[in-house]
């Protein structure tokens, strides 16, 4: 029988430090080994908060696997991995490991995005660089005459004069 890839996540308990938890995640490798698996990947986590309480325990350190085991031997793997005292929690997930030709088409989709990504970007650009030249032309610009104040005099008959053409018409 084909031997399946499996992902396991634990939760080792705070009675056990965060810096002992690779001895525990040892423990672990070794179940798996003994129950006729090969581990591809482990690594500890890290020590979190837990979201409830499970039993007196509100941290726990969190530790991965990913292995591969026969089918046939996972549930005495799991049955031995209950016995483990230090482990409060644990989720084996059996995965789909990826095939050559799916992680092609893969990496073609992505280039295609980015490739798609990248032109609505150039797009982007052009529509900003033409809106600011056209921003820049219809912009008077502004002469020395018309930047210098008015006084309230002179202000006041330009207000007259504009007033006045309004009346006109």
């Amino acid at each position: 029988m084909a031997t399946k890839h499996y992902d396991l996540l634990a939760i080792v308990g705070s009675q056990v430090a965060p810096e002992a938890a690779d001895g525990v995640l040892g423990t672990i490798r070794d179940l798996v080994t003994a129950a006729g698996g090969e581990v591809l990947n482990s690594h500890v986590i890290g020590k979190r908060k837990l979201a409830y309480p499970i039993g007196k325990h509100k941290t726990g350190t969190y530790v991965d696997l990913d292995f591969n085991l026969e089918p046939a031997a996972f549930n005495g793997f799991t049955g031995k991995l209950k016995l483990v005292d230090e482990v409060i929690r644990f989720l084996p997930i059996q995965t789909k490991l990826k095939t050559a030709k799916e992680l092609e088409e893969e990496a073609r989709i992505q280039e295609k995005i980015q490739a798609r990504k990248a032109r609505e970007d150039a797009q982007a650009r052009q529509t900003r660089e033409a809106a600011d030249r056209l921003a820049e032309t219809a912009t008077p610009k502004r002469t020395a005459v018309d930047a210098a104040p008015l006084s309230l005099d002179e202000l006041d008959k330009k207000i007259d004069e504009i007033l006045d053409e309004d009346a006109v018409k």
